[in-house]
């Protein structure tokens, strides 16, 4: 399941119809595969993203609260909706409680209309994915 949120030069607007006022920032959750959220933030200026955050949450109850094995993924597709940029994190081993996510350093400036998109993963599952309309 992938949630598109939209990041803009003044205002942060979900499509969910809910906005905030945020210089360029925009943030996102979407449901995970099972249980929890997965969640992203992606900080800029304009056309430039400077970072990029994804993360996992999972409740302690009723199932185990780790999280195991994790591995984030940033992807930004052009207007036409070609890959123009991607950025794998390491892999984590072992487990975490309740929450795992990384940080993406990205200082990189893409088109407008783009769409950056942070996705997690738990043993090589894809748990969900969040993305950004990059727009001036």
């Amino acid at each position: 399941m992938a949630t598109m949120f939209t990041l803009a030069a003044i205002t942060a607007a979900t499509l969910v119809t809910t906005a905030s006022p945020a210089a360029a920032t925009a943030s996102g959750c979407t449901a995970a595969r099972d249980i929890g959220l997965v969640c992203g933030e992606v900080i800029g200026s304009g056309l430039h993203i400077s970072t990029a955050t994804v993360t996992r949450t999972r409740p302690g109850w009723p199932v185990s609260g780790n999280v195991c094995d994790y591995q984030g993924l940033i992807t930004v597709y052009n207007s036409s909706g070609s890959q123009i940029y991607q950025q794998r994190s390491p892999k984590h081993s072992g487990c975490t409680f309740y929450i795992g996510w990384f940080d993406f350093n990205v200082n990189r400036y893409f088109p407008n209309n783009s769409k950056i998109s942070l996705s997690f993963y738990e043993y090589g599952v894809h748990q969900g994915t969040v993305s950004f309309k990059i727009t001036t």
